[in-house]
């Protein structure tokens, strides 16, 4: 019995972003066994193979030598990857050609063993500018199913499309060849997934009453497809879907996007973590903006400043008795202004980030003009802003795992050795606590860990979860000072693999297991709980879910350590509903949670509460100055690593933006223990470090 068919059913593609795009056309297309290629030739009048034809079948249409059949070159192509295939069935999904003409998006070489369990798919695609690559779909690239089918996860290798970008990832997800057939591809980008097609079909006996059927319904099917590919361009071009350039293709590589002059250590392109910043422009309301700053900073807070502009002009701002904090800045440009009429607070970010203005001392400028806004905002008409604000209306942003992953892929998968440039040894990237002056930022990142594990009263018989374990600094302090169990769970791969090779490199692979997974995944009972700056990443609508699943993961008589950087309460409403630098440019979806907001998630979520509060926010003001003291010391280190100059302005003002924030105690840093009621494990006497 013949196995090879026909399928007919739909085609759908959807495009999400950068504008919503959908369309739907009926497709029919072949499912071809290649041993049974031979006798379909012989045996249907309107089928051919390698001959003129009305429908025909190719070698040369597909990967490999064209002079040898397309079967041998599916087969030497798998076997010089380690997949055996000589005992292997092969059924091709494709396109046939059709009046000379063909065009195949995706071949699709299903590869079953003689039992029929599925060895790979072999996904061959091929773009409009003549390039074809294979993609190998084996048990390395498999993820979990959602409903049965065979799913797999691949980087995307080839540039198909001029309104994709390279940096994507495809998610395969491929039901068997049956009386049904459904075909579903994503694409990932940034976690995020701005496009997706399906192929469905009902499958038909192959024989050449169904291909005349076919042809009379699907007239000249490959046309249909290259001309609609061109269609939804126009399209797409008319809704000012942006344009990438296409990189060079090699064809045993693919794409290749590394330019010379844009690669790192290693030849590795270091595009990610930084937005594009927008052009400065015109704007009709730049001279109003320069007036309002130049009012505005007239009598400044805190300090004083001298400002240098473009024409020469030197403008002091205050003076010493507006108090100790002094800068000189300087104005390179006339976007200085358009940035900040176009853009507000975040457009004077981005200037920093072009190059429109330097400072001498740019933390102690920042602390100048942090005081000074807060201050005028103190006073009417700016103090009417917040009430107006507090009204406007606020779509919810829950933090659900695509979004989560995107967003730590983003800030954190950098790479490994961008952090080692600035962190110290134990690679901690959160707030140290410094017990004495003079005290290193290593020993005072090992004090932040030792009261956690006192407050927490960590023992050898405890197995801690870790919720955000970073690069493994906590879990390995814990496991050997404390002699406990812990399991580490992030979202960042490049963090995993750095914290498991510094885990066995330790010793304590015995103890510490650290595994990539979200918080909402995971399973079991923890008698302690710890979860050093993660919960920022979680959102204001994702606060009771957080507490929620803490509280689900604790064992009875547990106890919940979690250090959290927060906003002043009274600031909640102005901070969830607009938006800032920081979020737009360093850390995507974060949101520094007040102290209220949390306590009033434990309340409505869990059984959870706060049993102690320490605020350790003004050591983090000496933690950020000396991470970018050491980054701009090891700037020529990052520049070799692939990152702009861009880049490092971009992550000066972050680092300086957050000094000035804590050392003006506009943010806070709250270790808080955490338990439920009745808990017999807690002090019977006061503990200053239990202690509100």
């Amino acid at each position: 019995m013949v196995r090879s068919a026909i399928y007919t059913g739909t085609l759908i593609h959807a495009r999400r972003t950068p504008a919503e795009h959908v369309f739907r056309y009926p497709v029919c297309f072949y499912a071809i066994d290649l041993d049974e290629i031979p006798e379909l030739d012989r045996r249907l009048r309107l089928f051919s193979y390698n001959k003129p034809g009305v429908v025909t079948l190719r070698d040369s249409d597909h990967l490999g030598d064209p002079e040898r059949p397309v079967a041998e070159n599916i087969r030497a192509h798998l076997e010089e990857r380690g997949i055996a295939a000589a005992d292997a069935r092969i059924t091709m999904l494709t396109n046939l050609r059709v009046a000379g003409y063909v065009f195949n998006p995706v071949t699709f070489f299903y590869v079953h063993g003689p039992g029929g369990e599925l060895r790979c798919i072999l996904a061959e695609v091929s773009n409009t500018f003549g390039e074809r690559l294979p993609y190998l779909l084996t048990d390395a690239e498999r993820i979990e199913p959602l409903n049965g089918e065979h799913a797999f996860r691949h980087d995307k290798r080839m540039h198909v499309s001029p309104f994709f970008p390279m940096d994507q990832e495809y998610i395969f997800r491929m039901g068997e060849p049956g009386e049904t057939l459904d075909i579903r591809m994503d694409v990932l980008q940034d976690g995020e997934r701005p496009f997706w097609a399906q192929l469905t079909g009902t499958r038909q006996h192959l024989d050449d009453r169904a291909l005349a059927r076919a042809l009379a319904r699907y007239p000249l099917m490959p046309l249909q497809v290259i001309s609609l590919i061109h269609v939804e361009a126009l399209r797409l071009w008319r809704k000012r879907v942006p344009f990438h350039r296409k990189p060079k293709f090699v064809p045993s590589e693919g794409s290749v996007t590394t330019a010379p002059d844009a690669a790192g250590a290693g030849g590795v392109a270091r595009d990610r973590g930084l937005r594009p910043i927008p052009e400065a422009g015109r704007s009709p309301f730049t001279p109003v903006a320069k007036a309002l700053a130049m009012r505005g900073l007239r009598n400044p807070s805190g300090g004083w400043f001298e400002l240098a502009m473009p024409d020469g002009s030197v403008h002091r701002m205050g003076s010493p008795a507006n108090g100790p904090r002094f800068a000189r800045v300087t104005v390179t440009g006339k976007d200085f202004f358009r940035r900040i009429a176009r853009r507000g607070r975040v457009g004077f970010g981005e200037a920093y980030q072009a190059g429109d203005w330097t400072a001498d001392d740019l933390p102690a400028f920042l602390e100048i003009l942090a005081l000074t806004a807060e201050d005028v905002r103190r006073r009417p008409p700016a103090s009417l802003v917040p009430a107006a604000i507090a009204k406007r209306p606020r779509l919810p942003n829950p933090a659900d795992l695509v979004r989560a992953r995107r967003d730590v892929r983003y800030h954190y998968d950098l790479g490994n050795d961008l952090y080692e440039a600035f962190l110290d040894p134990s690679m901690t990237y959160s707030c140290a606590y410094f017990e004495h002056e003079g005290q290193s930022l290593e020993d005072a990142q090992q004090a932040k860990y030792r009261r956690l594990c006192e407050k927490l009263r960590i023992g050898p018989d405890h197995h801690v979860l870790e919720v955000g374990c970073g690069w493994g600094g906590f879990a390995m302090h814990a496991a050997r000072e404390r002699g406990c169990r812990v399991t580490g769970i992030t979202l960042s791969t490049e963090q995993a693999a750095e914290a498991r090779r510094r885990v066995d490199e330790a010793g304590l692979s015995d103890r510490i297991d650290i595994v990539i997974c979200d918080y909402r995944q995971m399973q079991g009972a923890y008698d302690r709980i710890v979860s050093i700056e993660m919960i920022e990443a979680v959102g204001y609508d994702g606060l009771t879910t957080y507490f929620a699943n803490l509280d689900r993961l604790l064992a009875p008589g547990g106890v919940i350590g979690i250090q959290a950087i927060t906003v002043p309460d009274q600031r909640l409403e102005r901070y969830r509903r607009g938006t800032d630098w920081i979020r737009e440019y360093i850390f995507p979806g974060a949101f520094c949670p007040p102290l209220a907001s949390m306590v009033d998630a434990m309340r409505t979520s869990s059984e959870l509460q706060v049993e102690g509060i320490e605020n350790i926010g003004i050591h983090y003001a000496d933690t950020l100055r000396l991470w970018r003291e050491r980054f701009m010391g090891n700037a020529d280190r990052v520049r070799e690593l692939g990152f702009t100059d861009e880049f490092i302005r971009t992550w000066e003002f972050y680092l300086a933006f957050c000094e000035a924030g804590f050392r003006t105690r506009a943010l806070g840093d709250l270790q808080m223990v955490i338990s439920r009621p009745y808990n017999a494990a807690l002090p019977t006497t006061p503990e200053p470090r239990l202690s509100l």
